[in-house]
């Protein structure tokens, strides 16, 4: 299956086009569309951008809501939830607020007691860390239940 690549050189007028069929398969941040459509003109990525977050199809806020429920339900660590935002190009001022405010450390800890009988008590911390847990919360429940 061949997919349309904008790495050829197409008309500027084509970003719009390419820009909704990306967001038809998934939702991008901005930073992330930005990327997909480096090789348009950038008065035009702008006017593009500009016309998706007018029309309700871009928006960053409603991208981290999601990427965060998705993340604690795949039982990631606050650090590594902060560590994936960054990558896409979320990682700002509102989006650790929302993050603090959804991730409590009642409920990283909460996480962190489903994973107590999959390892050994002896790897449990480093594999906790590499979850991206925070130290001081992996230590606080591995103490109080070891």
């Amino acid at each position: 299956m061949k997919s349309y690549s904008p790495k050829k050189k197409k008309p500027s007028s084509d970003s719009f086009n390419y820009a909704l069929m990306l967001l038809s398969r998934r939702d991008y941040s901005e930073f992330e569309l930005r990327r997909k459509l480096e090789c348009y003109d950038s008065v035009e990525v702008e006017n593009t951008i500009n016309k998706l977050k007018e029309k309700g199809l871009l928006s960053d806020e409603r991208y981290v809501e999601r990427l965060v429920d998705r993340y604690i339900k795949k039982r990631y660590g606050f650090v590594k939830i902060e560590e994936e935002l960054n990558k896409k190009g979320l990682l700002n001022i509102s989006s650790k607020a929302f993050l603090k405010n959804i991730y409590s450390e009642e409920l990283e800890k909460e996480n962190i007691l489903k994973f107590l009988d999959k390892k050994p008590k002896e790897k449990l911390y480093s594999y906790l860390i590499q979850k991206g847990f925070r130290p001081h919360i992996v230590q606080e429940v591995l103490t109080s239940k070891y």
